[in-house]
């Protein structure tokens, strides 16, 4: 029941992150701003404490959460992962402390010295953000203005 409620969950918040990457009205951001305001990155920069604060309980309460439910480029991992699981038999390997740690230290670095825009490039949701925008957004707009031609000949200024 917690898989399918997890699910459903990351299904909405994927599916409104990447309709706010792509709406070019403006009109979403009304409704759906508050979700680029609980990505982690996004909440360090601002330094909203409550937010890094509830997604660290969360994560602490709950597992990787954040990555599975909250943020579109840890859903968008996991969708692929779950569409190539026939074909791709995954495994575990030994992890690797020295390059996630090394990580953990540059991203803390960075900011106390006041270069987040340089991790900002590393940033999951920044990351999504940059494929929602330069791949999705113009086959969006393609069939918004197809639909706009086609509602036009009838006579309809709805796209």
């Amino acid at each position: 029941m917690l898989r399918r409620i997890r699910t459903v969950l990351a299904a909405l918040v994927f599916l409104s992150i990447t309709l706010l990457f792509l709406d070019f009205t403006g009109t979403l951001h009304l409704w759906l701003s508050w979700l680029a305001k609980i990505q982690f990155w996004p909440a360090v920069m601002a330094l909203n404490v409550v937010v890094i604060a509830v997604l660290i309980v969360l994560t602490l309460v709950f597992g990787r959460i954040y990555c599975s439910v909250i943020c579109p480029l840890g859903i968008m991992q996991d969708l692929l992962a779950r569409l190539h699981r026939k074909q791709n038999k995954y495994g575990f390997s030994k992890e690797v402390r020295w390059l996630r740690y090394s990580m953990l230290v540059l991203f803390v670095v960075a900011t106390i010295a006041g270069i987040g825009s340089v991790m900002q490039l590393l940033a999951p949701y920044s990351s999504y953000g940059r494929i929602a925008t330069m791949i999705l957004q113009p086959l969006w707009m393609l069939i918004n203005n197809v639909l706009g031609i086609l509602a036009e000949r009838s006579d309809s200024y709805a796209f």
